[in-house]
């Protein structure tokens, strides 16, 4: 077991402050401050592939600086670099990458940094991590990289545990994230399976006690326009529709608040009451459609279709068929416009869809349901994991003033 201890029991850490809070025991000493230079060389390359020449498979993985660690593929070894491990910077994203394989750089915007052979490369990965270059917009960002101070123990012995330790979680962190999207391919399959496919009237996995073709209706059989407009301009809590997560308080979507008005005229929103629909016509493409399941009214943009349905739907249900992809290929068919293309109410309430008894489809939604509550309980795994590695920088890297 590892071992680690406060130094906050130990040291007055306000004198201290190139010394980490929380540390093996069996090192001691000031870490010492350096700059970028001093710790990685970069290396130059004339050859970036381009993202439309991009495969999805290949013989050569390609990085850049988006979210993904590799981001596609490609046959062409032509700028393949071989010497690794090497980290990635993100110019513009200010992502860090570690990567330990042969690669070919894509697009612009990426920094590749070779540590010197005096730095333990994991070290430096993580504490790049721990004392970040936020982002400030998309510009470049290498020169506030290169301003920043890194303190780093001396011992070469303290890098590498520590380095060890920290990626044994981020290991832990993976893992918990494979499960995470190994779940969530599984419950896309239940869906595509547990709904009619395109000309069929029964689905291809079905509890044993159902039998019997699904009928067919049209939306406007069981759906219904709702909301009414806010025109007493009352203080109802603002909400938009994400493609992630439906319903979403507005504020959520403006990091700390920044950019949200709290003093704005809202008479022309709509207001949502629960068991409601909504959706966004020029983006329900994406996915952006909502359930409104709160235990309040809430208000959402003018632009937004509401409805309701009958009781004859089961609205739980209906939410799981809205991510089929037979009503994704309803979207795309279905959509109309100019410049921007979108799919209102009055275009979805003249579309079919087969629906089977109410029994049947109260087991349907509950089955998808407790999937959806096994994905979410895997995923708060996931962010704690997330959170404790995020603590635990805190405390193990000493923070650099700039």
């Amino acid at each position: 077991m590892l071992m680690l201890r406060n130094k906050q029991n130990d040291i007055d850490m306000s004198s201290n402050k190139n010394i980490p809070q929380l540390r093996f025991p069996e090192f001691t000493g000031e870490w010492e401050e350096h700059h970028l230079e001093e710790l990685c060389k970069i290396i130059s390359t004339t050859f970036k592939l381009q993202s439309r020449n991009y495969l999805e498979k290949g013989k050569y993985p390609i990085v850049d600086q988006s979210q993904s660690l590799i981001c596609g593929w490609t046959n062409d070894d032509k700028g393949l670099i071989k010497k690794n491990p090497v980290i990635i910077f993100g110019d513009h994203t200010c992502l860090v990458k570690y990567i330990d394989f042969p690669f070919v750089q894509g697009a612009d915007g990426v920094k590749i940094l070779s540590p010197q052979e005096d730095y333990d490369s994991r070290f430096l990965f993580q504490s790049f991590l721990a004392n970040p270059v936020l982002q400030d917009g998309y510009k470049r960002h290498f020169s506030d990289m290169k301003e920043k101070s890194y303190f780093i123990p001396s011992k070469l012995n303290e890098q590498k545990k520590l380095a060890d330790f920290l990626f044994a979680i981020d290991n832990m962190i993976q893992a918990q994230g494979k499960r995470v999207d190994a779940l969530k391919e599984k419950k896309k399959g239940m869906v595509q399976q547990m709904f009619p496919q395109k000309g069929e009237t029964t689905p291809r996995l079905r509890f044993p006690e159902f039998v019997g073709e699904w009928e067919k209706k049209r939306f406007r059989e069981f759906t219904f326009v709702s909301g009414k407009r806010n025109k007493e301009n009352l203080p109802y809590e603002r909400y938009s529709i994400s493609n992630e997560v439906g319903f979403c308080p507005q504020k959520e979507q403006f990091e700390g608040g920044a950019g949200y008005l709290n003093n704005i005229d809202c008479s022309k929103h709509i207001i949502v009451s629960p068991k409601t629909f909504a959706y966004n016509p020029a983006r329900i493409n994406i996915g952006s459609i909502g359930y409104q399941n709160l235990d309040k009214d809430v208000i959402v943009s003018p632009l937004y279709e509401i409805f309701k349905t009958t009781d004859d739907c089961n609205d739980i249900f209906l939410w799981h068929w809205f991510h089929s992809n037979t009503f994704k290929r309803m979207v795309l068919n279905g959509q109309e416009g100019g410049v921007r293309l979108c799919f209102s109410y009055n275009k979805l309430k003249d579309c079919y869809i087969n629906l089977p008894s109410l029994e049947e489809q109260q087991k349907i939604a509950e089955c998808l349901s407790a999937m959806d509550d096994v994905i979410a309980s895997e995923t708060a795994k996931l962010d704690a994991l997330k959170e404790h590695k995020k603590g635990l920088m805190q405390q193990m890297f000493p923070q650099p003033t700039k």
